[in-house]
């Protein structure tokens, strides 16, 4: 059934509020931190400055903005978007609420794949962790799931083997940590924290721009999600090849999740909530606009929640994944248990 003009229109600008609201919160991540900076110096810093302008206040604003909290803001906006949208792939694909990276076994794949490098101590001449290990054990554990998803048909199933596999990765990163010398044991604890504090390069935009046109595709192949979303049987009706649909949305997820773990750490929350604060904000599970919602508000989330874990101006850093879980949960409680929002948060 089309959706009405006026519904249309609604949706589209609540879509489109999305966008102002991600720039207020990027320009506060940039200006607030352990060195206030003014928002002229911010936009200076951003579209005029030079690290060699005789000024020498703004010299030290245009290198705490360009060398460290830039990259770092576009990280975080680049993780949460990307484990947003593999989080509503997944929630497409198992037609369940609970599937997500984190429920799924796909970051805990990840990060054993980094623990295998880290903890053996072939990772200790790396800047960063293996990034084909933590997609090699992301992809791993989809593998595991589509294999089970050809025996399997029931989405419930498949959801309590994603869990168990999970377990089991889990399990063993565990006995890796018991095994590993102190040092490779430190590093791998910290990095489990979750942080986005790469060093400037070319990660942070090209996950940016990557996931901007994956989320692009998707939603203007938004019909075949739709069409998924309803099930295997009214997709293959529909027209659509809903098995490889399927797989190519695991992979997809599998990779924008194995990527992200790999530079920022097992960010936890993001992939199962945002998607729900993306219906319950649109009032509707178009994917045509639940896509870009999600991508939106999932940056939103993360840069936000970068600036509390950095506390503006006391010098300290707290553990990310930590604060994502007590600034997100009451969040999507307040979404999930409003009156009425169960009943009509979701429809095409």
């Amino acid at each position: 059934m089309a959706a009405r003009p006026d519904l249309n229109l609604r949706v589209g600008l609540r879509v489109s509020l999305l966008l102002p609201l991600l720039a207020l919160v990027v320009m506060t991540a940039l200006m607030l931190g352990s060195v206030p900076v003014g928002p002229a110096d911010v936009m200076r810093a951003l579209f005029h400055g030079s690290s060699t302008a005789p000024d020498a206040e703004f010299r030290t604003a245009y290198i705490v903005i360009r060398e460290v909290r830039l990259p770092r803001v576009l990280l975080a906006m680049g993780a949460g978007a990307a484990l947003s949208l593999a989080g509503l792939l997944m929630q497409t694909v198992f037609r369940n609420p609970l599937a997500g990276p984190g429920v799924l076994g796909v970051g805990a794949g990840a990060s054993l794949g980094v623990a295998l490098v880290v903890l053996s101590g072939l990772g200790a001449q790396l800047s960063s962790p293996s990034l084909f290990a933590a997609l090699g054990g992301a992809g791993l554990v989809v593998a595991v799931i589509m294999a089970a998803h050809r025996v399997v048909d029931d989405p419930v199933v498949l959801l309590v083997l994603g869990l168990l596999f999970g377990y089991a990765a889990s399990a063993l990163t565990t006995l890796l940590m018991a095994a590993s010398p102190a040092a490779g044991l430190e590093r791998y604890i910290i990095w489990s924290f979750g942080s986005f504090a790469l060093p400037p390069g070319a990660v942070q935009p090209a996950l940016l721009f990557g996931v901007t046109g994956v989320a692009a595709l998707l939603a203007l192949r938004g019909s075949h999600l739709d069409a998924l979303l309803l099930g295997r049987a009214y997709a293959e009706s529909s027209g659509v090849h809903a098995r490889a649909l399927q797989g190519s949305l695991l992979v997809i997820a599998s990779v924008l999740t194995g990527i992200v773990t790999a530079y920022t750490g097992p960010i936890s929350f993001v992939g199962v909530a945002v998607p729900h604060l993306a219906r319950g904000y649109l009032r509707s599970s178009r994917h045509r606009v639940l896509v870009p919602a999600t991508v939106l508000s999932g940056a939103v989330i993360t840069v936000l929640a970068d600036l509390i874990a950095r506390v503006p101006g006391s010098g300290r850093v707290l553990p990310l994944n930590a604060v994502l879980a007590l600034v997100g949960v009451p969040v999507v409680l307040v979404v999930v248990l409003k009156p009425g929002g169960s009943k009509d948060g979701v429809r095409l």
